[in-house]
C-alpha cells in the first residue's frame, strides 16, 4: 500500500510532573463529545498499572496524531470514516460513516491503542483534537494544573 504525505497535525503533550492524575481530562473529553462522563466513551485512554511495592501508576494516553497514520491507511472507508482534516491535519473518525470494523484499533502502533470501539454504536472513538471547538482541545483547557498542552503542528518535530 502506498503511503502519502499528509499535513502535520498538532498533538496533546502530557507533563507527568504537573499532573495530579485526577482524570478530569478523560471526563471532560467524553462529556464534550458524547454528553456523558464515561471512561469507555472517552478518546483519551487511561493506563493504570501496579508498580513497585503496590503503588499504582496512572497516566492518560493521547492519540499522537501520527505523521504516517496506520489507522487511516487500514480503514476500508478511508476519507469517509477515517479522515484527515485539510486545515488542521487532525486525524479523526467521521462517526456518521464508521462501520466499527476495528481495523483502525488493530493498526494503531502503540502497545495500548489510542483508538477505542463503542460497541453499542458500532463506531470507532479517537481524539480529533476537538477540531470543532473554537478554543481547541477541551482537556487542555480544563486541566487546572497545566499538565496538558497542545503542541501546534508547526512545532512538531516527528
Amino acid at each position: 500500500m502506498e503511503k502519502c504525505e499528509f499535513p502535520k497535525s498538532g498533538y496533546i503533550k502530557w507533563n507527568p510532573d504537573a499532573c495530579s492524575v485526577c482524570s478530569r481530562c478523560v471526563m471532560a473529553c467524553s462529556l464534550y463529545h458524547d454528553g456523558a462522563v464515561s471512561y469507555r466513551l472517552s478518546p483519551i485512554k487511561w493506563l493504570e498499572a501496579n508498580a513497585l511495592h503496590g503503588f499504582c501508576f496512572r497516566k492518560p494516553l493521547f492519540c499522537q496524531q501520527c505523521n504516517h497514520p496506520e489507522c487511516y491507511y487500514t480503514c476500508p472507508l478511508k476519507d469517509k470514516a477515517m479522515c484527515i482534516d485539510s486545515q488542521t491535519g487532525a486525524r479523526y473518525v467521521n462517526q456518521e460513516q464508521c462501520i466499527g470494523c476495528g481495523r483502525c484499533l488493530k493498526a494503531c502502533p502503540f502497545e495500548v491503542p489510542r483508538i477505542g470501539i463503542d460497541k453499542k454504536k458500532k463506531i470507532a472513538i479517537k481524539c480529533d483534537l476537538c477540531m470543532d471547538h473554537p478554543s481547541g482541545p477541551v482537556c487542555v483547557q480544563l486541566c487546572d494544573r497545566q499538565a496538558l498542552t497542545l503542541v501546534p503542528k508547526e512545532k512538531r518535530f516527528y
